[in-house]
């Protein structure tokens, strides 16, 4: 009988081994970082675990005041909850719309907050007003532009995907249903310009079938640059080869742009 279970104790032994080896080598580390969150099953799922659909969705313009001027900076997003969490709002050095708001600071919607206006050429001049509102906690880019400008990281949701006392406002509630109510709360407020139809792809776990949420999360991760080397070099070099031909160039791809590996699930 050959058949094996990934928790037989043989298989989980070699994994601790495996693990422990990788550890003492430097390979493997714990830190927080940007991973992919199922709020239902409250799990990390790999990149491999996301579903991306396209679905019809809705582009909210909101506007954020400059501090001491009465000028409006106007962001377009699709997750206006996630404004409770916003600790910058950057635009693209290039855009001669905004050159005079560099080194001004906004005022965040509802929750009051001062926040600094940056520059980076990140931001697409041509996708929706060219602002974009930065919330390094819940967005994979947006985190790369905390890390890369200092900025300040707000947890504003919970495990369950409900907001969180960092959030300030609408604790305890259920994204979804926030993103209703804020909607109403900044209209209320002055500060909703318009919404607009609009497509886009949006991830959904594998397992439960809801949106994931990126999240901010303390995880076990494996350095995965060096580990890749070799196995980049044997295919480059046909040590390996693949049929048809013509994937070989997709698998550099992958290899040159791997990313770590989270290998927990906590």
């Amino acid at each position: 009988d050959r058949t094996s279970f990934t928790m037989d104790e043989k298989y989980s032994e070699s994994v601790i081994d495996t693990f422990i080896d990788l550890f003492n080598k430097g390979k493997i580390y714990r830190g927080a970082r940007m991973i992919n969150w199922d709020p239902a099953a409250l799990t990390a799922l790999s990149d491999e675990e996301v579903i991306h659909k396209e679905v019809n969705s809705k582009l909210y313009y909101v506007n954020y005041k400059v501090v001491g001027s009465d000028e409006m900076v106007t962001i377009a997003t699709t997750r206006p909850e996630t404004i409770l969490g916003d600790t910058a709002v950057c635009i693209n050095p290039d855009d001669e719309r905004y050159t005079h708001l560099h080194g001004k600071k906004v005022i965040v919607p509802l929750v009051n907050r001062e926040v600094p206006i940056i520059l980076d050429d990140y931001v697409d001049m041509e996708f929706g007003t060219g602002c974009l509102k930065v919330t390094p906690a819940h967005d994979v880019n947006d985190y790369e532009l905390g890390q890369k400008h200092n900025l300040e990281t707000i947890n504003m949701m919970n495990a369950d995907g409900t907001i969180s006392e960092e959030g300030e406002l609408y604790i305890g509630k259920d994204r979804f249903a926030v993103r209703k109510e804020i909607i109403k709360d900044l209209e209320a407020a002055g500060n909703l310009e318009k919404i607009e139809d609009y497509k886009n792809k949006v991830g959904y776990s594998e397992r439960t079938d809801v949106v994931i949420e990126p999240r901010l999360s303390l995880q076990w991760w494996v350095s995965m640059k060096e580990l890749a080397q070799p196995a980049l070099e044997n295919v480059m070099n046909d040590n390996i080869q693949f049929h048809p031909p013509k994937f070989k160039n997709t698998y550099r791809h992958w290899m040159e742009n791997v990313k770590d590996w989270c290998i927990s699930r906590q």
